[in-house]
């Protein structure tokens, strides 16, 4: 037995020669494409249909898709980001950096963290008087 494996693994792999329409051993059972005249008008969308559906099966690249998708969104969050960090921009003749709004904005927390109000002053905050005014809170 260990003999004829070392024979065979030995001996050097035969290539067949590549399938052709005369040698290959499954032989088709229809003809293709169809002679449509000789179809009925029946026959001719079921094809169709058939034919449509296997296009679209064939054509669906599911990887290639979400590619696109990242690639478009990575475009479209960098083209972002670099218009409200890094740009300066002008309007009607005068310089506008976005980023200035947002710095400002993130620094305080849109005012939450606002240095006037840093020490509990009631009057630099920009809190309605009513609240000020409140009964139950001790002055």
């Amino acid at each position: 037995m260990l003999r004829t494996l070392v024979r065979r693994s030995a001996a050097a792999a035969t290539e067949r020669p590549p399938l052709t329409i005369y040698t290959n051993p499954y032989q088709t059972k229809k003809i293709w494409p169809p002679d449509y005249k000789q179809l009925s008008w029946q026959d001719q969308l079921k094809f169709e249909k058939k034919y449509k559906r296997r296009v679209i099966l064939a054509s669906r690249r599911p990887k290639w898709d979400k590619g696109v998708k990242l690639a478009q969104l990575a475009t479209t969050v960098g083209v972002l980001s670099w218009l409200f960090f890094f740009a300066e921009l002008e309007f009607h003749g005068k310089r506008y950096v976005p980023n200035e709004e947002i710095k400002k904005g993130v620094g305080t927390l849109w005012g939450i963290f606002d240095e006037s109000n840093r020490y509990g002053d009631p009057n630099a905050a920009n809190i309605p008087q009513l609240v000020n005014d409140r009964s139950d809170r001790p002055r």
